[in-house]
């Protein structure tokens, strides 16, 4: 059997594929679990541990949220600290 690695960004290309390997009788293998969107969700981001990750995928995660560390330490632990 023949192989070919295919690199992509989005989830909407792994469910493309997944529906064309389907018409055409091809095995797909993911190393990042099939997600299904939630309604109005869109920050879904498929996150693996990889020996050389890409940390870009993460780049604006935040975009448009008020965070500071005071906030985020509360959240993390409460009254423990």
């Amino acid at each position: 059997m023949q192989e070919v690695t295919v690199k992509f960004k989005s989830a909407k290309t792994l469910e493309a594929l997944l529906d064309l390997a389907k018409k055409f009788d091809m095995v797909i293998e993911t190393k990042v679990p099939v997600q299904k969107k939630r309604d109005g969700d869109e920050s879904q981001i498929p996150i693996t541990f990889a020996e050389h990750p890409d940390v870009t995928t993460l780049a604006g995660i935040r975009k448009g949220r008020e965070i500071n560390p005071d906030d985020l330490r509360e959240k993390a632990w409460g009254g423990r600290l």
